[in-house]
């Protein structure tokens, strides 16, 4: 749960040369200013008391669509924690791929996510073994006190408090700070199939997008889509086709607008597989393709 803002990303500099502190800024495609950082925290092992320097895929003149309702009410100063930052590198206390995560003032839970080459290391860490790793216990903290927020904010009374802890609280209502990942980026736009594409290859249809509801049990596995446009062409939905594991598996259509309206039973919005590798229909299930026709409910 996470407001992730990679796909707008032009460029980028954090510092953390000064000890207990992270300063910088960023540009987004459709903001005319930077977003400038002031937040309490360092970085990981790998890169404190450095700078780093990024970029992302975005083009200041030709931002993805949909960029208006995306970044409404994102703050051009962002104040607040540190959360999970590291360009990768070793000694690997969080993964090894670039991670920029931190707990807004204004905006919540924040992410970027980038590829090793997207980043660069500016002057020399502190050595790994002169500092101590990032305390999970503290991270664990900080997603608490946001997930305390939300509540706060929603005025939630304890009847809709859907799960309490000793540091937070994990709501069921809808908030700002709360948003949903983006479910269709313009990378996934490009490799996904149109409709009826892959109608003739059957159980062999290679799925490009997993979807999920992080606090359910139901997945969709899209294979193909293709946008709903109004009588000028303008596009006012996306249709996908794919495999639904819910309550029964089954093949069928659902639209965009109808995904991004789901909450499981927690609240938490759908949100997007970020590791899927494609697999074929047949790979995922199975015992539906005895025979390689295509049952699909429209």
């Amino acid at each position: 749960m996470a407001w992730r803002i990679s796909e707008y990303l032009i460029e980028g500099e954090l510092d953390n040369t000064q000890p207990g502190r992270v300063t910088g800024w960023i540009r987004l495609a459709g903001m005319a200013e930077k977003v400038t950082f002031d937040l309490t925290g360092d970085f990981h092992r790998d890169i404190r008391g450095a700078k780093i320097r990024f970029t992302g895929n975005a083009a200041e003149a030709d931002p993805p669509a949909g960029i208006a309702s995306d970044l409404d009410g994102l703050s051009p100063q962002q104040t607040g924690k540190t959360g999970d930052i590291t360009a990768g590198l070793p000694p690997h206390d969080y993964g090894d791929n670039p991670y920029i995560e931190w707990y807004s003032d204004d905006n919540g839970r924040m992410l970027i996510e980038l590829e090793p080459p997207q980043i660069q290391v500016i002057g020399t860490p502190i050595p790994a073994c002169e500092s101590e790793p990032i305390s999970r216990q503290q991270q664990r903290q900080n997603m608490a006190e946001f997930l305390a927020d939300v509540a706060e904010d929603l005025n939630l009374p304890q009847e809709r408090v859907a799960c309490v802890s000793d540091n937070g609280v994990v709501t069921t209502g809808k908030h700002s700070k709360a948003r949903g990942m983006k479910l269709l980026t313009q990378e996934i736009r490009q490799k996904l199939p149109p409709l009826y594409a892959q109608e003739d290859k059957g159980s062999k249809a290679i799925v490009h997008l997993k979807l999920f509801t992080p606090d359910s049990s139901f997945t969709w596995y899209i294979t193909e889509g293709s946008p709903i446009t109004d009588d000028h062409g303008n596009e006012v939905d996306f249709h996908f086709f794919g495999l639904v594991d819910g309550l029964e598996k089954e093949l069928g259509y659902v639209a965009l607008s109808e995904l991004q309206g789901v909450r499981g039973p927690l609240g938490l919005p759908i949100e997007r597989d970020l590791s899927w590798k494609p697999k074929t229909l047949e790979e995922i299930a199975p015992e539906m393709f005895s025979t390689p026709s295509r049952q699909a409910e429209e």
